[in-house]
């Protein structure tokens, strides 16, 4: 059986049709939260009546203006806009409830649930892709979601999440996990996540399951001590830098929507996969501290990734988009372009 499985034209279909439903879930989700999130509603001051609107997440208050029949039509409109929104996406949120099924038959329900609901969390703080990003085995899931296949099980094997933060973009911290940073969101998951005591750059929860924060070697290292984190609570994660990741903040990011083991779609932001494919080879050759076995494993990943970057995403290793990353770096893909296409796929 090969490595690399591409997938049949029922399951491409539905696949596609989730995913076009989850993006307007995810518009109708914005609108609900930002456009008709909060409320509005008339609120007594002194001898006269204000329209009061607290927006989605926020403890602030605007006032729209004294009681008119002018305000009192945007009142009206804005129960209205809410009320619709909030149907839409019900409504779209059963249909993709209703697919998971399908998909779930089909195998296409690929990301571990702890993987996908931590995903959907730094998703929903508005984190992911802005200040953080997936890296490691995790992001296999995006490039095959991406090109339509299936990779073998055993190489997408991992108890863990690996996220780079970068600190040059400010996080906005709001809500429930307001001043307890990445712990905070990963509580609001799981409640038994706790930063771990000799590896403050992980936290674990009460299964062994392990989140890492990075950050590149070289970004922001210049009088700051330590690794950075996202709030100063003292329980929340310090970066750990590494050194095979220190060019990964100047190249393309990469965006796609997976499925998990439940068949529910989750929005994955991670690293290009042929960067991806680069770095795990980098850390192959470089990084004598590596253990051996998992060397072997990220010289597969690194060949499986830059297999489907030629042969079913069709991007090139020589393309500009990669000019952030030393030649060096680059010149590695040589080292994948004697694999024939035809002995790494099949149909099933």
């Amino acid at each position: 059986m090969s490595e690399i499985i591409q997938l049949d034209h029922e399951s491409l279909r539905d696949a596609v049709d989730a995913r076009d439903r989850f993006d307007l879930f995810r518009e109708a989700r914005r609108d609900a939260r930002h456009s008709y999130g909060g409320s509005m509603k008339f609120e007594r001051r002194g001898d006269a009546e204000y329209l009061i609107r607290r927006p989605h997440g926020s403890s602030t208050r605007k006032s729209c203006g004294r009681r008119t029949p002018e305000t009192e039509e945007t009142l009206r409109k804005f129960l209205v806009g809410k009320a619709e929104v909030q149907d839409r996406f019900a409504a779209l949120r059963q249909q993709l409830n209703d697919r998971a099924r399908i998909l779930r038959a089909r195998g296409l329900g690929r990301v571990p649930l702890m993987a996908a609901r931590i995903m959907r969390k730094l998703d929903d703080m508005n984190w992911l892709g802005t200040s953080l990003i997936v890296l490691g085995t995790n992001a296999l899931y995006a490039y095959e979601a991406k090109a339509g296949v299936r990779i073998e099980a055993g190489l997408l094997a991992t108890s863990d999440v690996d996220v780079l933060y970068d600190a040059r973009r400010r996080l906005d911290l709001s809500g429930e996990v307001n001043g307890t940073g990445l712990v905070g969101a990963l509580r609001s998951v799981d409640r038994s996540f706790r930063k771990t005591p000799h590896r403050p750059c992980t936290a674990a929860n009460r299964d062994g399951y392990m989140v890492d924060l990075l950050e590149p070697l070289d970004h922001g290292r210049i009088m700051r001590e330590e690794g950075a984190r996202l709030s100063d609570h003292p329980d929340d994660l310090v970066a750990a830098a590494t050194e095979s990741s220190r060019w990964l903040l100047n190249t393309p990011k990469f965006e796609a929507t997976a499925f998990d083991e439940v068949g529910l779609p989750v929005r994955i932001v991670t690293i290009d996969p042929r960067v991806f494919a680069l770095q795990k080879q980098w850390i192959v050759e470089n990084d004598s501290t590596r253990d051996p076995l998992k060397r072997t494993r990220d010289a597969e990943q690194a060949r499986i990734a830059a297999t489907i970057v030629t042969q079913h995403l069709g991007l090139s290793f020589d393309d500009t988009a990669l000019s952030g990353l030393p030649g060096s770096f680059r010149d590695l893909s040589d080292r994948w372009t004697d694999v024939p296409s035809e002995d790494l796929t099949d149909r099933w």
